[in-house]
């Protein structure tokens, strides 16, 4: 009898136990994985052919052995994709041998033993198009910077712009575009100078790095912002014979000018980099706001008549923008989950700009996005795309960008609040020819 009780108390204790599991435990199936990452991407080449990589990286996921990484051409493929383009025990991989400026889709999911878990969100990337190995000596990395400060729609701008001028100070960029700054009266931040155009873009430099190139007028070149002359005694404006005013000879002007596109001005600055001695052209843009569709036709006509008229200003100076390195900052108002962004890629891509968001060697914080319209410290994720409306833009055949990186001051996974701005500042460290 006691023997039977006995058999009877195991029974009952394993039953329990087994009731007790979860299904999950049970079975080792592995957790889903969380959201994918990009760290970076490069461009390479091997067996006399040209490729692309891309890094990832994404969260731990329980229960997980190892991890398979798959990889396809569109949205629908790579949910489809059987085969495995990598696995591996990390939580990081990258993706090699992937065509150049190609889009490209990935999903990872967790593995136990014959078990599979559930596959990540899928994230879409486009392959950088080109890198150029630059002397560091001759083409320094410059830390270049875009911030919209929303002091005309926002509120409180007396006691944000204290904290913006800390966060410029905080991450001392080389070149700073901001936006929206037209309330920005008299702007002052210590160790930087302000280039012309200062209405709502405007343009900053770091003393200390650059210095703004100037440029002597030749004789058939007239300019009302060259100096009057006036008369030593009377200190009257001195004037020619059919009474115009006469100007000081020779006049030399900063090399700079303002293109006018439908909108909002966009000022551009030749700057000399003090120790390389490098001079860039650097151009702060503002497009049309709102998603619609429509206005993705009023930004890509924006963009042209910048590029029309900074190829003309430069005319007029004797340059030639083709035999500059130029870079474009600024918030551009759209990104490839919005509709027709395809239109101002096309102008961009036509004048030999890309995005260096998706050329940089490094990248962090992908998904959290620089605009924050409803002023949340919590990070607003773009899944899919990273949806940045701040960008940087450069030519990939004559460029390396070393960073991009969403640099807005976190503690404990969310933006430090009061926050300076509806937008994050944005920094990409690139090297540029």
């Amino acid at each position: 009898m006691r023997l039977r009780l006995l058999a009877c108390s195991v029974i009952a204790v394993l039953t329990a136990a087994t009731l007790g599991a979860p299904a999950e435990a049970a079975s080792k199936k592995p957790g889903g994985v969380g959201l994918v990452s990009v760290t970076g991407a490069s461009t390479y080449e091997s067996a006399g052919k040209k490729y692309a990589k891309v890094s990832i990286t994404w969260p731990k996921a329980t229960r997980a052995k190892k991890y398979q990484v798959f990889v396809a051409g569109s949205h629908a493929g790579v949910l489809k994709a059987k085969k495995a383009r990598v696995t591996t025990k990390s939580r990081k991989a990258t993706i090699t041998k992937l065509r150049r400026n190609r889009t490209v889709w990935i999903q990872v999911r967790a593995v136990n033993g014959s078990k599979a878990g559930k596959r990540s969100a899928r994230i879409a990337r486009v392959t950088p198009a080109a890198s150029k190995s630059l002397s560091t000596q001759r083409h320094p990395a410059y830390r270049l910077m875009s911030y919209n400060v929303c002091s005309n729609a926002c509120s409180g701008w007396s006691s944000r712009m204290p904290l913006v001028v800390k966060e410029v100070l905080r991450l001392k960029p080389d070149v700073l575009a901001v936006q929206e700054a037209s309330q920005w009266k008299g702007a002052q931040i210590p160790g930087y100078t302000e280039t012309l155009g200062g209405k709502d873009n405007r343009l900053f430099y770091r003393t200390a790095a650059f210095e703004q190139v100037t440029q002597r007028l030749t004789a058939t070149q007239q300019s009302s912002e060259c100096e009057l002359q006036r008369d030593p005694t009377t200190n009257r404006v001195v004037r020619d014979d059919s009474g115009e005013p006469v100007r000081v000879e020779p006049c030399v002007l900063p090399l700079d000018g303002v293109a006018q596109p439908e909108g909002k001005d966009a000022p551009w600055s030749v700057l000399r980099h003090r120790a390389s001695g490098q001079a860039v052209v650097f151009v702060g843009i503002h497009l049309k706001v709102d998603e619609a569709r429509s206005n993705a036709a009023v930004r890509a006509s924006q963009t042209s008549k910048i590029f029309t008229d900074l190829n003309g200003q430069l005319a007029w100076w004797g340059k030639r923008m083709h035999n500059l390195p130029v870079v474009l900052l600024g918030d551009f108002n759209t990104n490839r989950s919005r509709a027709g962004n395809s239109r101002l890629e096309t102008v961009m891509h036509a004048n030999g700009f890309y995005d260096a968001y998706e050329q940089a060697r490094s990248v962090s914080r992908q998904h959290f996005n620089t605009a924050n319209p409803r002023w949340s410290t919590k990070p607003v994720v773009g899944v899919t795309w990273g949806d940045h409306v701040d960008k940087v833009w450069v030519r990939p055949g004559r460029s390396r960008v070393v960073q991009w990186a969403n640099v807005g001051r976190m503690s404990g996974g969310r933006f430090v609040a009061p926050l300076p701005s509806d937008h994050h500042p944005l920094m990409v460290r690139a090297q540029v020819s």
